[in-house]
């Protein structure tokens, strides 16, 4: 039954609702006197207005309340009437009050789908469906955020770390095994999530690069970043290729102040080289 309800275009049931009250207006209208004709009408539009007002608790209500009351004075007061018709009028407004209330609940879950659909396409915008962390969008946003309150609020006295992790040749573990890629990476979002600061953000901005900002309070903030990014990297290298190989994590990191002219374009360009420079350290040693 919930299966072909949701199965039923909101439209259509309106139709089927419409065409029920006519069908009900042109059968009643050969068998039954005018006065009869419009209590039938009224009882029709007070089924729907109650199922169009209230939730799944007073349509029970109601119709429990409506069945009741209406067989109490068909069947025990003197009223000459026949008995196919005592039914139909204790019937009537369950009956449209059930069809309204459906009515009601589709339009109001179309309502939610389409405000649903714009949570979920920001959400899609700004986070990687791969690893779960902020997209490029989202560390652009969250990058002049951070700049423009340093600069609203000089006195807080405030800066920006922003770090890079990045791991090296990974077109060539691609080439090998697309999975197994897709693999390694959300193992590494999954544990740099654990290593890294709650206050910290995480964002993958591009094929096989990490993105951490943080915030720094003071100088000494500055020289325990450092020492947590060499801590992330050794913790990131750890994690083999498919269980065999081991892979290279270019590490950098750039400090922000709070009158840095710096996009986050150009961040991300100085991290790239000053990873390069980490790898070739790495090489020389």
């Amino acid at each position: 039954m919930k299966n072909l309800r949701y199965r039923i275009p909101l439209e259509v049931g309106v139709i089927l609702l419409m065409a029920l009250s006519l069908v009900q207006d042109l059968i009643l209208y050969n068998f039954v006197d005018r006065q009869t004709f419009y209590y039938a009408n009224l009882l029709v539009f007070l089924g729907i207005l109650f199922g169009m007002m209230g939730n799944s608790l007073f349509v029970v209500v109601i119709t429990m309340f409506m069945i009741g009351i209406g067989s109490f004075v068909l069947y025990f007061f003197p009223v000459v009437m026949s008995g196919w018709l005592k039914i139909y009028l204790i019937v009537i407004v369950p009956t449209f009050t059930i069809a309204g209330y459906f009515i009601k609940t589709d339009i109001f879950l179309r309502k939610r789908l389409i405000s649903g659909r714009k949570e979920i396409a920001t959400f899609l915008q700004n986070t990687d469906a791969l690893t779960g962390l902020g997209s490029m969008n989202k560390f652009i946003e969250r990058y002049q955020q951070f700049l423009d309150t340093m600069t609203i609020r000089p006195k807080l006295d405030r800066s920006l770390a922003v770090s890079m992790f990045y791991v090296d040749n990974l077109d060539q573990y691609r080439y090998q095994s697309e999975n197994k890629t897709n693999e390694l990476l959300h193992n590494l979002a999954d544990d740099l999530e654990l290593i890294r600061l709650p206050e910290e953000q995480l964002f993958y901005v591009d094929e096989g690069t990490f993105i951490v900002i943080s915030p720094l309070f003071n100088n000494q903030c500055t020289a325990e970043t450092e020492s947590l990014n060499q801590i992330t990297k050794t913790q990131l290298m750890l994690f083999p290729f498919d269980h065999n190989q081991d892979i290279t994590i270019r590490q950098s990191m750039i400090v922000l102040q709070r009158d840095t002219q710096l996009t986050a374009e150009q961040v991300l360009s100085r991290l790239n080289r000053r990873a390069e420079t980490d790898l070739m350290a790495e090489y020389i040693v």
